[in-house]
């Protein structure tokens, strides 16, 4: 059972300064590359025809998977195929797959004379399949996920990649690399440490993400409701701004089940909760820990509800002095970020810039008191903050900032106290 949740995602006409920054965000770290070759069913290798076949039949958990990130109304998730991604130029439109961390660094698996069974045992033959058959564009994004020193062999191996599997395509005059410092001795990537206009993109779950850790750190002696109570006023206290994405992750954290109890779920259930908490709020036992968690976090549920950001501001892609509208899809690896996908992800509202959330509630989980109360809360608080009117977000990035500062300060007296 499919349910819709009113997600605050900021219209066009609220759009400023910052948010401008969000779309200049997109067209400074994604490579855009992309191939306008006409599909010619007669020419696909055998191999390739049987991979993509039983790629539709039957995906692997190792194989990349592809994600459409927001869906229209009463549209099911289908498969991303060669057909589709023609059908789309044909109309004037391109697919734009945006690989993730997880894709890319099977891309760095592969050496400089990789074949196309070697291409299949990193899981990568389905994109493959589309890059050589299909009409799309490409993007690294996923390297935004990762430190400095890992980006110039990611990319020198996203590049190879191209160079040996698609032939014919094509860079795009238009896109940019993203900066860099080879020499950089972080490790893994630090928040605090990224520009403006990343800090605008991803901190809003972010500060989610950390408050999270937060609430289950120094608020363990209350309730799963109250927990849940907490961190609805809390982010709109620090914030003013609430999304319906992360307020469902926040859902499922606070979601209190003892062992037996999580036994006794239908599997469906279970997977999914197992799958959030292993992405989005899995117990940490350091500030460090909290950050580096946070930020991975934060970079999924981007995928998830924010990669189209292109297509709700009218991005368009110039493919032979033509321009062509752009349908998001995310390339991944992680499988547990797919199956997610396919029970929450953003639906678009008729006559409106703004989205819907649409999410899954079987019996089980509407017939019991916690879900009942969560859900009935949240859309309370966002039909009120609806009929108050959204105030400005000229000083998100300080908010945001200023947040992270606060959180930070109460984790480190958490874990102070537990040692």
């Amino acid at each position: 059972m499919k349910r819709l949740l009113r997600e605050v995602y900021l219209s066009v006409q609220q759009t400023n300064t910052h948010l401008i920054e969000l779309l200049k965000l997109s067209q400074q770290l994604q490579v855009a590359i992309y191939s306008v070759s006409v599909l010619k069913v007669n020419y696909l290798n055998p191999i390739n025809i049987k991979a993509a076949v039983n790629w539709i039949i039957n995906m692997s958990r190792t194989e990349i998977k592809f994600i459409k990130p927001c869906l229209h109304q009463r549209e099911e998730h289908f498969p991303l195929t060669p057909l589709y991604t023609q059908h789309c130029f044909n109309q004037g439109k391109i697919v734009q797959i945006n690989l993730d961390n997880c894709s890319i660094q099977r891309m760095e698996e592969l050496s400089d004379n990789a074949s196309i069974e070697d291409v299949k045992e990193v899981g990568l033959l389905p994109l493959v399949a589309l890059l050589q058959h299909g009409s799309v564009s490409l993007t690294a994004i996923g390297v935004d996920e990762m430190p400095d020193w890992r980006v110039q062999k990611a990319m020198e191996s996203y590049q190879k990649f191209c160079q040996k599997f698609w032939p014919g395509h094509k860079d795009d005059v238009e896109a940019t690399f993203r900066n860099f410092d080879p020499e950089s001795m972080n490790k893994k990537v630090i928040f605090s440490e990224l520009c403006d206009s990343a800090r605008c993109t991803y901190g809003i779950s972010y500060v989610a993400m950390l408050q999270i850790q937060n609430i289950q750190l120094n608020h363990s002696d209350k309730s799963p409701t109250e927990k849940f109570e907490i961190y609805v006023h809390s982010m709109a206290g620090m914030l003013d701004l609430l999304t319906a994405y992360d307020m469902e992750i926040a859902k499922y954290a606070f979601w209190d089940q003892t062992a037996n109890q999580i036994n006794q779920l239908p599997e469906n259930i279970r997977l999914r909760r197992k799958y959030i908490k292993q992405n989005f709020h899995k117990p940490l036992s350091n500030l460090d820990k909290c950050r580096w968690f946070a930020f991975d976090a934060a970079m999924d549920i981007y995928w998830l509800s924010g990669a189209n950001l292109a297509e709700n501001l009218g991005v368009t892609i110039n493919i032979n002095g033509r321009e062509h509208k752009v349908e998001n899809w995310v390339g991944t690896n992680d499988h547990k970020l797919f199956a997610i996908s396919q029970d929450i992800h953003s639906i678009y509202l008729d006559g409106t810039t703004m989205k819907g959330l649409a999410t899954t509630r079987e019996e089980t989980l509407i017939q019991q008191p916690y879900w009942h109360f969560v859900d009935h809360f949240a859309n309370s608080v966002m039909e009120y903050r609806k009929r108050r009117g959204y105030r400005s977000v000229d000083n998100l990035l300080i908010k945001i900032d200023q947040a992270i500062k606060h959180i930070e300060t109460e984790l480190k007296v958490g874990f102070s106290l537990t040692k």
